[in-house]
């Protein structure tokens, strides 16, 4: 039979695991200000925005084609990525490649502005 401190014991073990896995999950939203994130705290959304009439084409994550064309001037969104990730993000017009974005993903809106090719 578990005594009183066995008890207090397992109990603290169980209410640490689940803090732990609420705080790690991407779901969690912490805001001090008191003001709601502009996303549902469980959306993850990626933003891949053109800034230049020169700036155009297929829209590679982590070096596969997404299919989605970019076109100049033009904001593609792309839904539930995973959180707590390093991609990178990068265009391509026929066999030309542009430079490389990088980001560290997080709950919400994850922007990526291609200023130049």
């Amino acid at each position: 039979m578990l005594g009183k401190k066995d008890l207090k014991l397992i109990l603290l073990l169980i209410l640490t695991i689940v803090i732990t896995l609420i705080l790690s999950s991407c779901n969690f939203h912490f805001t001090i200000t008191g003001i709601l994130p502009t996303t549902p705290v469980d959306e993850s959304v990626l933003v891949v925005k053109s800034e230049g009439s020169w700036i155009y084409g297929y829209i590679y994550i982590d070096g596969a084609n997404t299919g989605v064309y970019l076109n100049s001037y033009q904001t593609k969104n792309f839904y539930n990525i995973l959180c707590y990730q390093n991609i990178d993000v990068q265009l391509a017009d026929g066999y030309y490649f542009s430079h490389t974005e990088y980001i560290r993903t997080k709950p919400g809106l994850n922007f990526v502005n291609f200023r130049y090719w």
